[in-house]
C-alpha cells in the first residue's frame, strides 16, 4: 500500500508520471535476471549496484560526471568534455535500466548515460580497493636468489622491445633489475638510460660520476661503508629510479646492498599493525646541507615514511635514511615516542641478515634500482673505485612500460 502512495506522491499534483522504474526502484530493489549476478536500489543521493561479487554504492553526481557519451567525453584525446562545475549536485535520475551488460541512466534534461557493469566494477571505489596498482613479489635475498631473474643483455634491451620489456617486468615486479654487457662509459650508460625515461637533472647534476675524493658533502663520497637507506629523501619528490654502473675498482670491498623495503614494511604489517600505520601518518623533514667547493645546497623535503594508496593501503613509497633525517620538531612528544617504537620496528626487518641482497658491482653491468621501493648501500672498500649513474624520472619509466602493455 505504501508503494502506491509513494508513487501517488512522486506523480505530483501537475499528474506528471515517473518513469515506472524510479517508482519501484524506490519501493525495494531490482534485480536483473539471475544469469547476470545483478541487482540495485535507489538511494537518496547513490545508485546501489551489486554485480558479482561487488556491492558499489556510485553517488549520482559521480555517475552523471563521468558519462562516456560523446557530448562528455572525447574518445579521440581521451579527455573528458563535460564541465563538472555545471552539474547539479543534487541530480537524481528519472530513469534506471540494467540489461546483461550495461547500466543505462536517464537524467532530468533527457540525457542518457550508459555504463558497462564491467566498467563499473573496475572503476568503483569498492572495485579498487580489491586492485592493487602496481603488481609486485615482495622478497628477502634467499626469495630473489631462487627467481633466478636474469640480467637483460644490452643490445637486446636497447634494440628490441622483448627485450625491454623483459627488462622493465623484471624491474616493477622485483623494484631491481640489471643489464649486461654495457660499455663501461657515462656516455653509454647514458644512452642505457634514456632508453626508458628522460634523466632527472638534479643537483648532482644530470650525469654524476664519483670517486672517493668527497668532493660532495656526502659520505657516498668517501670510502666509508654505508647503511641501508633511499635517496633524495630530502627532495619533495624523491627521484623515483636510481642508475648504478661501477667503471672501474682496483681494491677490495665495495660490494652493493639491496634491501626490498615493501617487504620489511609488510613485516610490519603483520606482527603491530599500529607501527605500521603510524609510520605512514608522521610527517618528518629530511635536510641536504652542504657547502663543498662551488656546491651550496640546502633541500628540505617532508613527508612519512611509509606512503599508502588510502583506498586500499597499497604501500607505495619508503622514505627511510637516517643519516639524512633532520630535527624531529614535527611531533608533540607523546606521539614521537612511539614512532620511535614503530621505526625500530621497520629497522629491525631492514637490517635481517635474511633480507640482504649483496651484489658485486663490475664493470659493464649496469643496475636499476627502484628508490621508492629498494634500499641501497655498501660496504667499506680500498683502492680507486669509479662509479657513474643517474636519477630517472618514475612518470617517464612507467609511461614506457604501460606503451608495452605492463601494469605499472
Amino acid at each position: 500500500m505504501w508503494c502506491q502512495r509513494l508513487a501517488w506522491l512522486l506523480r505530483g499534483s501537475s499528474g506528471r508520471r515517473w518513469p515506472r522504474s524510479f517508482v519501484a526502484a524506490a519501493c525495494g530493489h531490482h534485480t536483473a535476471p539471475r544469469s547476470l549476478r545483478c541487482a540495485w536500489q535507489l538511494h537518496g543521493d547513490h545508485l546501489e549496484l551489486r554485480y558479482g561479487n561487488t556491492l558499489m554504492r556510485l553517488d549520482f553526481v559521480w555517475l552523471r560526471d563521468h558519462c562516456r557519451s560523446a557530448s562528455c567525453y572525447n574518445a579521440k584525446t581521451n579527455q573528458r568534455s563535460l564541465d563538472t562545475a555545471s552539474v547539479d549536485l543534487a541530480i537524481r535520475p528519472q530513469a534506471v535500466r540494467v540489461d546483461e551488460s550495461t547500466l543505462f541512466l536517464t537524467w532530468p534534461d533527457g540525457h542518457v548515460t550508459r555504463y558497462g557493469l564491467e566498467w563499473l566494477v573496475k572503476n568503483s571505489y569498492e572495485g579498487q580497493k580489491k586492485q592493487v596498482m602496481h603488481p609486485r613479489i615482495l622478497w628477502n635475498a634467499e626469495i630473489y636468489r631462487q627467481a633466478q631473474v636474469p640480467s637483460v643483455d644490452c643490445q637486446s634491451f636497447l634494440e628490441t622491445d622483448e627485450g625491454l620489456k623483459e627488462f622493465l617486468q623484471n624491474f616493477l615486479l622485483y623494484g631491481i633489475a640489471f643489464v649486461e654487457n654495457v660499455t663501461p662509459t657515462k656516455e653509454d650508460t647514458a644512452i642505457l638510460a634514456e632508453r626508458i625515461s628522460i634523466i632527472r637533472e638534479t643537483i648532482y647534476g644530470r650525469m654524476w660520476y664519483f670517486t672517493s675524493d668527497f668532493s660532495r658533502g656526502d659520505t657516498a663520497y668517501t670510502k666509508l661503508a654505508l647503511d641501508r637507506h633511499t635517496d633524495t629523501t630530502y627532495f619533495q619528490e624523491p627521484c623515483g629510479i636510481q642508475v648504478f654502473h661501477c667503471l672501474k675498482h682496483e681494491g677490495t670491498g665495495g660490494r652493493t646492498l639491496l634491501v626490498d623495503g615493501f617487504h620489511a614494511a609488510e613485516q610490519v604489517l603483520r606482527q603491530a599493525p599500529e607501527h605500521f600505520e603510524l609510520l605512514t601518518r608522521v610527517p618528518l623533514k629530511h635536510e641536504y646541507v652542504e657547502s663543498v667547493g662551488g656546491c651550496h645546497n640546502h633541500m628540505i623535503g617532508v613527508g612519512p615514511v611509509l606512503n599508502v594508496y588510502p583506498w586500499n593501503n597499497e604501500l607505495y613509497l619508503i622514505r627511510y635514511n637516517n643519516y639524512d633525517r633532520a630535527v624531529i620538531n614535527t611531533v608533540p612528544h607523546d606521539v614521537v615516542h612511539r614512532w620511535y617504537h614503530a621505526h625500530r620496528a621497520l629497522t629491525t626487518e631492514l637490517r635481517r641478515p635474511e633480507n640482504e641482497l649483496w651484489v658485486k658491482l663490475k664493470p659493464g653491468k649496469a643496475l636499476f634500482v627502484d628508490n621508492w621501493r629498494v634500499l641501497h648501500g655498501r660496504e667499506a672498500f680500498t683502492g680507486y673505485r669509479q662509479l657513474c649513474g643517474c636519477y630517472l624520472t618514475r612518470d617517464d619509466v612507467l609511461n614506457t612500460a604501460r606503451l608495452l602493455g605492463l601494469q605499472a
